[in-house]
């Protein structure tokens, strides 16, 4: 008897153990590999709107007197909060309206569409040959590459009863 318990038994308890730790893992395996359910991503959006960008527009203006083809080039700097982008820019343009040039420096403020694509609206001061006043706008720019966005915008600079619709590409200056 004790050389059944201690000869047969033991090693029979053994291997049965053994046997039940590895049924669940090839019970695992029959079915597949496991399916995990992962979490969503919640990936912010990309910081390509944060930093100092220059570029150049091209566009079609009118005043009280004339309208024409105006260019002139912006730089300007952007912060970025999650969706929201905010920042400060400058411009100038020449002009063959009845003013020869038109510039302005206005706050910038906008909403993240997706992570490429920026609604905002602008305002601040805005200047001409003779005259200084109230410059506004709306615009929509989108991103091209990491580095360069094209942007779309209507300006209105009020003292001088003038519309600009303009077209522009932007370079991000540095990282």
């Amino acid at each position: 008897m004790r050389l059944l318990r201690g000869g047969v038994i033991a090693p029979a308890v053994m291997a049965a153990c053994m046997s039940l730790v590895t049924v669940p893992a090839m019970a695992a395996d029959i079915g597949g590999p496991p399916v995990y359910a992962e979490p969503p991503l919640d990936i912010p959006f990309a910081s390509v709107w944060q930093g100092l960008y220059g570029g150049v527009h091209l566009g079609y203006g009118e005043d009280r007197r004339t309208d024409g083809i105006l260019g002139g080039g912006q730089l300007g700097y952007n912060w970025q909060a999650g969706r929201l982008v905010y920042g400060i820019e400058a411009d100038v343009s020449v002009t063959d309206m009845a003013v020869d040039w038109l510039a302005s420096v206005r706050g910038r403020a906008g909403f993240l569409l997706d992570d490429r694509l920026l609604a905002y609206g602008t305002a601040g001061v805005g200047f001409d040959d003779d005259d200084t006043g109230f410059a506004y706008g709306l615009g929509l720019e989108g991103q091209v590459t990491d580095r360069v966005t094209a942007r779309i915008e209507y300006l209105g600079y009020d003292d001088i009863d003038a519309d600009v619709i303009r077209a522009g590409l932007n370079f991000k200056l540095g990282y």
